[in-house]
Protein backbone atom coordinates (compact mmCIF):
# COMPACT_ATOMS: atom_id res chain seq x y z
CA UNK A 1 0.00 0.00 0.00
CA UNK A 2 1.08 3.67 -1.30
CA UNK A 3 0.50 6.43 1.26
CA UNK A 4 1.67 10.15 0.65
CA UNK A 5 4.37 11.88 2.84
CA UNK A 6 1.37 13.53 4.85
CA UNK A 7 0.23 10.42 6.04
CA UNK A 8 3.77 8.75 6.64
CA UNK A 9 4.84 11.60 8.81
CA UNK A 10 1.01 11.09 10.77
CA UNK A 11 1.61 7.53 11.21
CA UNK A 12 5.35 8.36 12.82
CA UNK A 13 3.94 10.80 15.24
CA UNK A 14 0.93 8.22 16.18
CA UNK A 15 3.91 5.93 16.96
CA UNK A 16 5.70 8.56 18.96
CA UNK A 17 3.39 9.03 20.60
CA UNK A 18 2.24 6.03 22.22
CA UNK A 19 5.34 4.28 22.32
CA UNK A 20 7.53 6.22 23.82
CA UNK A 21 6.17 8.60 26.33
CA UNK A 22 9.37 9.05 27.98
CA UNK A 23 11.35 10.82 24.76
CA UNK A 24 10.00 14.12 23.74
CA UNK A 25 9.35 14.58 20.35
CA UNK A 26 11.13 13.82 16.72
CA UNK A 27 11.17 15.91 14.15
CA UNK A 28 10.78 14.52 11.15
CA UNK A 29 10.90 15.65 7.15
CA UNK A 30 8.47 14.34 4.64
CA UNK A 31 10.09 11.63 2.85
CA UNK A 32 9.80 12.77 -0.27
CA UNK A 33 11.88 15.94 0.66
CA UNK A 34 15.66 16.30 1.47
CA UNK A 35 16.16 15.45 4.90
CA UNK A 36 17.42 18.80 6.97
CA UNK A 37 17.00 17.91 10.55
CA UNK A 38 16.64 14.58 12.53
CA UNK A 39 16.62 16.22 16.39
CA UNK A 40 15.78 13.89 19.64
CA UNK A 41 14.81 16.04 22.90
CA UNK A 42 16.64 15.31 25.90
CA UNK A 43 15.29 12.23 27.46
CA UNK A 44 13.17 13.03 30.88
CA UNK A 45 14.72 12.11 33.92
CA UNK A 46 12.89 10.16 36.73
CA UNK A 47 13.66 9.46 40.09
CA UNK A 48 15.99 9.16 41.32
CA UNK A 49 18.07 11.46 38.90
CA UNK A 50 18.32 14.73 38.73
CA UNK A 51 21.26 15.03 36.02
CA UNK A 52 21.52 13.47 33.11
CA UNK A 53 25.34 12.87 33.43
CA UNK A 54 28.06 13.61 36.56
CA UNK A 55 31.17 14.93 35.40
CA UNK A 56 34.43 13.15 37.30
CA UNK A 57 37.80 14.32 36.36
CA UNK A 58 41.14 15.06 37.82
CA UNK A 59 40.97 18.67 39.03
CA UNK A 60 44.74 19.41 38.90
CA UNK A 61 45.56 18.82 35.01
CA UNK A 62 41.66 18.54 33.09
CA UNK A 63 39.01 21.03 34.44
CA UNK A 64 39.78 22.96 30.76
CA UNK A 65 38.71 19.71 29.26
CA UNK A 66 36.29 18.76 31.20
CA UNK A 67 34.47 22.45 31.19
CA UNK A 68 34.44 21.84 27.44
CA UNK A 69 33.04 18.43 27.78
CA UNK A 70 30.17 19.77 30.01
CA UNK A 71 29.78 23.12 27.91
CA UNK A 72 29.29 20.61 24.75
CA UNK A 73 27.23 18.58 26.47
CA UNK A 74 24.49 20.89 28.27
CA UNK A 75 24.39 23.46 24.88
CA UNK A 76 22.06 20.06 23.96
CA UNK A 77 20.24 20.61 27.08
CA UNK A 78 21.43 17.74 29.06
CA UNK A 79 21.77 18.78 32.88
CA UNK A 80 25.14 17.94 34.33
CA UNK A 81 26.88 17.63 37.43
CA UNK A 82 30.42 19.48 37.59
CA UNK A 83 31.64 19.83 41.03
CA UNK A 84 33.44 22.95 40.12
CA UNK A 85 30.26 25.14 39.52
CA UNK A 86 27.76 22.47 41.69
CA UNK A 87 29.63 22.22 45.23
CA UNK A 88 29.22 25.19 47.50
CA UNK A 89 30.80 25.46 50.70
CA UNK A 90 30.40 23.61 53.69
CA UNK A 91 31.03 21.39 55.84
CA UNK A 92 30.68 17.65 54.80
CA UNK A 93 32.77 14.41 53.35
CA UNK A 94 32.74 12.77 50.31
CA UNK A 95 29.36 11.37 50.60
CA UNK A 96 28.63 14.44 48.54
CA UNK A 97 30.05 12.97 45.32
CA UNK A 98 28.44 9.42 46.35
CA UNK A 99 25.15 11.24 46.40
CA UNK A 100 25.83 13.27 43.35
CA UNK A 101 26.94 9.67 41.45
CA UNK A 102 23.80 8.47 43.04
CA UNK A 103 21.34 11.18 41.46
CA UNK A 104 22.73 11.09 37.43
CA UNK A 105 21.44 8.81 35.35
CA UNK A 106 25.16 8.75 33.87
CA UNK A 107 28.47 8.50 34.91
CA UNK A 108 31.37 10.39 32.44
CA UNK A 109 34.49 9.39 33.46
CA UNK A 110 37.34 11.92 32.47
CA UNK A 111 40.35 9.84 32.36
CA UNK A 112 43.66 11.41 31.82
CA UNK A 113 47.55 10.25 32.87
CA UNK A 114 47.00 12.62 35.62
CA UNK A 115 43.56 11.07 36.84
CA UNK A 116 44.91 7.81 36.72
CA UNK A 117 47.45 8.83 39.16
CA UNK A 118 44.92 11.23 41.05
CA UNK A 119 43.71 9.26 44.47
CA UNK A 120 40.79 11.37 44.31
CA UNK A 121 39.68 10.16 40.57
CA UNK A 122 40.60 6.78 41.91
CA UNK A 123 38.05 7.14 44.73
CA UNK A 124 35.34 8.59 42.02
CA UNK A 125 35.97 5.72 39.67
CA UNK A 126 35.31 2.93 42.35
CA UNK A 127 32.30 4.84 43.71
CA UNK A 128 31.09 5.24 39.66
CA UNK A 129 31.62 1.44 39.68
CA UNK A 130 30.16 0.63 42.39
CA UNK A 131 26.96 3.19 42.00
CA UNK A 132 26.49 1.09 38.38
CA UNK A 133 26.38 -2.15 39.79
CA UNK A 134 24.39 -1.79 42.65
CA UNK A 135 21.31 -0.55 39.87
CA UNK A 136 22.80 -3.35 37.27
CA UNK A 137 23.16 -0.47 34.91
CA UNK A 138 26.20 0.39 32.19
CA UNK A 139 26.04 4.08 33.27
CA UNK A 140 29.60 4.60 33.09
CA UNK A 141 31.08 6.73 29.94
CA UNK A 142 34.85 6.81 30.08
CA UNK A 143 36.51 9.63 27.98
CA UNK A 144 39.88 8.90 27.51
CA UNK A 145 42.41 11.96 26.83
CA UNK A 146 46.45 12.35 26.83
CA UNK A 147 47.16 8.69 25.01
CA UNK A 148 45.15 7.06 27.66
CA UNK A 149 44.43 3.35 26.20
CA UNK A 150 41.65 1.15 27.05
CA UNK A 151 45.01 -1.08 28.79
CA UNK A 152 45.89 1.40 30.94
CA UNK A 153 42.62 1.47 32.85
CA UNK A 154 41.21 -0.27 35.65
CA UNK A 155 40.42 -3.89 35.36
CA UNK A 156 36.50 -2.90 35.99
CA UNK A 157 36.34 -0.01 32.95
CA UNK A 158 38.12 -2.39 30.35
CA UNK A 159 34.85 -4.36 28.99
CA UNK A 160 32.94 -0.80 28.52
CA UNK A 161 33.14 1.29 24.86
CA UNK A 162 35.64 4.10 25.18
CA UNK A 163 35.80 7.57 23.62
CA UNK A 164 39.21 8.52 22.73
CA UNK A 165 38.54 12.76 22.82
CA UNK A 166 40.53 14.44 20.11
CA UNK A 167 42.44 17.31 20.63
CA UNK A 168 39.89 19.76 18.96
CA UNK A 169 36.74 18.04 20.77
CA UNK A 170 34.95 17.25 17.13
CA UNK A 171 33.79 14.15 18.73
CA UNK A 172 31.94 15.26 21.99
CA UNK A 173 29.06 14.35 19.70
CA UNK A 174 30.30 10.56 20.60
CA UNK A 175 29.73 11.15 24.86
CA UNK A 176 26.49 12.67 23.98
CA UNK A 177 24.92 9.56 21.93
CA UNK A 178 26.53 7.88 24.80
CA UNK A 179 24.64 9.52 27.95
CA UNK A 180 21.33 9.03 25.14
CA UNK A 181 21.31 5.73 24.30
CA UNK A 182 18.45 3.24 26.16
CA UNK A 183 20.39 1.41 29.23
CA UNK A 184 22.18 -1.59 29.52
CA UNK A 185 22.53 -4.05 32.00
CA UNK A 186 26.15 -5.44 33.06
CA UNK A 187 24.45 -9.21 32.15
CA UNK A 188 24.79 -8.14 28.46
CA UNK A 189 28.76 -7.57 29.09
CA UNK A 190 28.76 -10.88 30.36
CA UNK A 191 28.46 -14.40 27.58
CA UNK A 192 28.79 -16.91 30.10
CA UNK A 193 26.21 -15.51 32.05
CA UNK A 194 26.47 -13.77 35.69
CA UNK A 195 28.52 -15.90 37.27
CA UNK A 196 28.93 -13.33 40.23
CA UNK A 197 25.80 -14.20 41.82
CA UNK A 198 25.69 -17.06 42.68
CA UNK A 199 29.00 -17.91 43.40
CA UNK A 200 28.71 -14.78 46.35
CA UNK A 201 25.95 -16.58 47.82
CA UNK A 202 26.67 -19.79 47.79
CA UNK A 203 30.14 -19.28 49.10
CA UNK A 204 28.19 -16.96 51.65
CA UNK A 205 26.08 -19.46 52.94
CA UNK A 206 28.12 -23.05 52.02
CA UNK A 207 31.19 -21.89 53.31
CA UNK A 208 31.17 -18.02 55.49
CA UNK A 209 28.33 -18.76 57.63
CA UNK A 210 29.29 -22.12 58.94
CA UNK A 211 32.76 -21.19 59.74
CA UNK A 212 32.66 -17.72 60.88
CA UNK A 213 30.50 -17.30 64.01
CA UNK A 214 32.95 -18.40 66.56
CA UNK A 215 36.01 -17.77 64.43
CA UNK A 216 37.41 -15.08 66.82
CA UNK A 217 36.65 -17.27 69.78
CA UNK A 218 39.05 -19.78 68.10
CA UNK A 219 41.71 -17.17 67.08
CA UNK A 220 42.07 -15.82 70.41
CA UNK A 221 42.30 -19.22 71.89
CA UNK A 222 45.28 -20.08 69.41
CA UNK A 223 47.13 -16.65 69.99
CA UNK A 224 47.18 -17.60 73.43
CA UNK A 225 48.30 -20.60 73.59
CA UNK A 226 50.81 -20.05 70.91
CA UNK A 227 52.05 -16.50 72.41
CA UNK A 228 50.93 -14.30 69.62
CA UNK A 229 49.19 -11.69 71.96
CA UNK A 230 49.69 -8.55 70.11
CA UNK A 231 50.64 -10.03 66.70
CA UNK A 232 47.70 -11.55 65.80
CA UNK A 233 44.31 -10.43 64.30
CA UNK A 234 41.18 -11.95 65.52
CA UNK A 235 39.87 -12.09 61.85
CA UNK A 236 39.83 -14.62 58.74
CA UNK A 237 42.28 -13.27 55.84
CA UNK A 238 40.15 -13.54 52.62
CA UNK A 239 42.85 -13.48 49.76
CA UNK A 240 41.06 -12.14 46.55
CA UNK A 241 43.69 -12.28 43.75
CA UNK A 242 42.73 -9.82 41.14
CA UNK A 243 43.49 -13.01 38.33
CA UNK A 244 41.40 -15.23 40.24
CA UNK A 245 44.38 -17.88 40.68
CA UNK A 246 44.30 -19.31 44.13
CA UNK A 247 47.85 -20.68 44.89
CA UNK A 248 47.52 -24.33 47.12
CA UNK A 249 49.29 -22.41 49.83
CA UNK A 250 49.65 -18.76 50.39
CA UNK A 251 53.29 -20.11 51.41
CA UNK A 252 53.68 -20.34 48.14
CA UNK A 253 53.98 -16.74 47.88
CA UNK A 254 57.24 -15.94 49.40
CA UNK A 255 59.68 -17.31 51.91
CA UNK A 256 58.42 -14.90 54.09
CA UNK A 257 55.31 -16.64 54.58
CA UNK A 258 55.52 -19.91 56.49
CA UNK A 259 52.65 -22.76 57.37
CA UNK A 260 51.97 -22.37 61.11
CA UNK A 261 49.08 -25.18 62.19
CA UNK A 262 44.94 -24.74 61.72
CA UNK A 263 42.56 -23.77 63.42
CA UNK A 264 40.04 -26.56 65.54
CA UNK A 265 38.56 -28.52 63.25
CA UNK A 266 34.75 -27.20 62.96
CA UNK A 267 32.27 -30.66 62.18
CA UNK A 268 28.62 -30.36 60.75
CA UNK A 269 26.26 -32.60 58.88
CA UNK A 270 25.97 -30.99 55.33
CA UNK A 271 24.17 -32.27 52.50
CA UNK A 272 24.31 -35.83 53.01
CA UNK A 273 27.88 -35.61 54.56
CA UNK A 274 28.10 -36.72 57.84
CA UNK A 275 30.40 -34.93 60.16
CA UNK A 276 31.88 -32.85 57.26
CA UNK A 277 34.91 -30.99 58.45
CA UNK A 278 36.15 -27.62 58.05
CA UNK A 279 39.58 -26.29 58.52
CA UNK A 280 41.48 -22.86 59.01
CA UNK A 281 45.16 -22.48 58.13
CA UNK A 282 47.65 -20.54 59.91
CA UNK A 283 50.26 -18.85 58.82
CA UNK A 284 53.17 -16.29 59.87
CA UNK A 285 54.57 -13.46 58.18
CA UNK A 286 57.88 -12.02 58.49
CA UNK A 287 57.97 -8.06 58.64
CA UNK A 288 61.01 -5.59 57.39
CA UNK A 289 62.41 -5.78 61.09
CA UNK A 290 62.22 -9.56 60.73
CA UNK A 291 59.60 -9.92 63.89
CA UNK A 292 56.66 -12.17 62.97
CA UNK A 293 52.86 -11.87 63.27
CA UNK A 294 50.50 -14.68 62.67
CA UNK A 295 46.83 -14.97 60.45
CA UNK A 296 44.53 -17.29 59.86
CA UNK A 297 43.91 -16.56 55.85
CA UNK A 298 43.17 -18.38 52.99
CA UNK A 299 42.50 -17.49 49.51
CA UNK A 300 38.63 -16.63 48.58
CA UNK A 301 38.50 -20.43 46.68
CA UNK A 302 35.33 -20.12 44.78
CA UNK A 303 37.04 -17.49 42.75
CA UNK A 304 39.12 -19.84 40.82
CA UNK A 305 36.61 -21.42 39.34
CA UNK A 306 36.81 -18.27 36.92
CA UNK A 307 40.67 -18.61 36.22
CA UNK A 308 39.53 -22.14 34.99
CA UNK A 309 37.40 -20.98 32.98
CA UNK A 310 39.49 -18.22 31.30
CA UNK A 311 41.96 -21.06 31.04
CA UNK A 312 39.46 -23.25 28.93
CA UNK A 313 38.20 -22.15 25.54
CA UNK A 314 35.33 -23.87 25.35
CA UNK A 315 34.04 -21.93 28.31
CA UNK A 316 33.45 -18.68 26.52
CA UNK A 317 34.85 -16.47 29.50
CA UNK A 318 37.22 -13.56 27.94
CA UNK A 319 40.02 -11.89 29.97
CA UNK A 320 37.51 -8.41 30.68
CA UNK A 321 34.90 -10.22 31.16
CA UNK A 322 36.45 -12.22 34.00
CA UNK A 323 37.50 -8.82 35.07
CA UNK A 324 33.72 -7.80 35.05
CA UNK A 325 33.00 -11.18 36.98
CA UNK A 326 34.84 -10.70 39.67
CA UNK A 327 34.50 -7.02 40.51
CA UNK A 328 30.89 -8.06 40.67
CA UNK A 329 31.39 -11.28 42.85
CA UNK A 330 33.35 -8.54 44.98
CA UNK A 331 30.41 -6.20 45.11
CA UNK A 332 27.92 -7.92 45.88
CA UNK A 333 29.37 -10.63 48.95
CA UNK A 334 30.26 -6.88 50.73
CA UNK A 335 27.04 -6.16 50.27
CA UNK A 336 25.81 -9.68 51.34
CA UNK A 337 28.12 -9.59 54.44
CA UNK A 338 26.84 -5.95 54.82
CA UNK A 339 23.74 -7.46 56.26
CA UNK A 340 25.20 -9.63 58.58
CA UNK A 341 27.28 -8.29 61.32
CA UNK A 342 27.92 -11.23 62.84
CA UNK A 343 29.87 -12.47 59.70
CA UNK A 344 31.21 -9.22 58.47
CA UNK A 345 32.92 -8.59 61.90
CA UNK A 346 35.03 -11.63 61.86
CA UNK A 347 36.53 -11.62 58.43
CA UNK A 348 38.76 -9.26 55.98
CA UNK A 349 38.44 -9.52 52.12
CA UNK A 350 42.19 -8.68 50.78
CA UNK A 351 41.61 -7.79 47.25
CA UNK A 352 44.88 -7.45 45.44
CA UNK A 353 46.95 -6.94 42.46
CA UNK A 354 49.18 -10.53 41.59
CA UNK A 355 50.93 -9.59 38.38
CA UNK A 356 54.00 -8.61 37.79
CA UNK A 357 54.84 -8.08 41.43
CA UNK A 358 57.77 -8.22 43.12
CA UNK A 359 57.73 -11.32 45.90
CA UNK A 360 58.31 -9.00 48.54
CA UNK A 361 54.70 -7.54 48.02
CA UNK A 362 52.51 -10.00 49.41
CA UNK A 363 54.19 -9.98 52.77
CA UNK A 364 54.47 -6.26 52.76
CA UNK A 365 50.98 -6.16 52.16
CA UNK A 366 49.47 -8.73 54.78
CA UNK A 367 51.63 -7.52 57.55
CA UNK A 368 50.05 -3.28 56.43
CA UNK A 369 46.85 -5.33 56.80
CA UNK A 370 47.27 -7.35 60.16
CA UNK A 371 48.76 -4.46 62.11
CA UNK A 372 45.61 -1.83 60.90
CA UNK A 373 43.90 -4.50 62.29
CA UNK A 374 45.71 -5.00 65.42
CA UNK A 375 45.70 -1.10 66.05
CA UNK A 376 40.96 -0.84 65.15
CA UNK A 377 40.91 -4.10 67.74
CA UNK A 378 43.07 -2.45 70.75
CA UNK A 379 40.75 0.76 70.32
CA UNK A 380 37.44 -1.39 70.61
CA UNK A 381 36.62 -0.74 66.61
CA UNK A 382 33.89 -2.71 65.74
CA UNK A 383 33.81 -1.55 62.54
CA UNK A 384 37.19 -3.18 61.49
CA UNK A 385 35.81 -4.56 58.18
CA UNK A 386 34.88 -1.74 56.70
CA UNK A 387 37.95 0.12 56.25
CA UNK A 388 37.87 4.03 55.57
CA UNK A 389 39.20 5.44 52.57
CA UNK A 390 41.82 7.17 54.19
CA UNK A 391 44.63 9.15 52.08
CA UNK A 392 46.55 7.97 50.12
CA UNK A 393 43.36 6.94 48.12
CA UNK A 394 44.05 3.05 46.76
CA UNK A 395 43.76 2.24 43.19
CA UNK A 396 40.92 -0.15 41.99
CA UNK A 397 43.47 -2.76 40.60
CA UNK A 398 46.50 -2.15 43.46
CA UNK A 399 47.01 -4.01 46.35
CA UNK A 400 45.06 -1.19 48.69
CA UNK A 401 41.99 -1.97 46.87
CA UNK A 402 42.11 -3.84 49.83
CA UNK A 403 41.85 -0.81 52.35
CA UNK A 404 38.87 0.50 50.75
CA UNK A 405 35.21 0.33 52.35
CA UNK A 406 32.34 0.43 49.54
CA UNK A 407 30.54 2.70 52.24
CA UNK A 408 31.90 6.67 52.33
CA UNK A 409 32.63 6.76 56.04
CA UNK A 410 30.31 10.10 57.57
CA UNK A 411 33.92 11.48 57.88
CA UNK A 412 37.36 11.14 56.21
CA UNK A 413 40.77 12.57 57.47
CA UNK A 414 42.24 13.24 53.53
CA UNK A 415 44.98 15.07 52.49
CA UNK A 416 44.26 18.40 50.54
CA UNK A 417 45.67 18.64 47.37
CA UNK A 418 43.26 21.06 46.05
CA UNK A 419 40.53 23.31 47.22
CA UNK A 420 38.09 22.17 49.16
CA UNK A 421 34.81 21.77 46.52
CA UNK A 422 31.37 21.84 47.73
CA UNK A 423 27.29 21.94 47.36
CA UNK A 424 24.33 22.44 49.02
CA UNK A 425 21.96 19.77 49.02
CA UNK A 426 18.45 19.84 50.51
CA UNK A 427 19.00 23.26 52.60
CA UNK A 428 22.12 21.63 54.50
CA UNK A 429 25.13 22.61 53.33
CA UNK A 430 28.06 19.67 52.39
CA UNK A 431 31.75 20.12 51.90
CA UNK A 432 33.69 17.29 49.90
CA UNK A 433 37.85 17.35 49.08
CA UNK A 434 39.24 16.91 45.50
CA UNK A 435 42.58 16.10 44.66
Amino acid sequence: MRINSTQFEKHCRVYLDTELSGISEFKFSAPDTPVTSLTMSVPVLRHPHVYHAFISYCADADTSHARTILDSVESRGFTCCFAERDFLPGECTSDVVVDAIHCSKNVILVISPASLQSEWSKFEMLMAVDDSHQRNNVCLVPVLLGGVKVDDLPPPLRPLTCIELMDDFRNTDDIIQAISKPEDTWESLLPVGNLAHGFAWGYYYGYLKIILPDLDKTVRQWRRVNNAEGRMSEKLFLFFPQSCRCRDSIADESSLIKHRGHLPIITKDRAGIIERQYKNTIYSVTDDNGEDYFFAGEYIGVIHTMFEMEQNATTGLQTREKYVQSMRFYLTLKRILDTDPECSKKCKIVFYKDVNNSSDAMPKLICNEIKNQLRKESSDDTTVCMTPFNSPFPSISSPDFARCSLKSPSSTNMVKSEPNIYREESGKTKSVERG
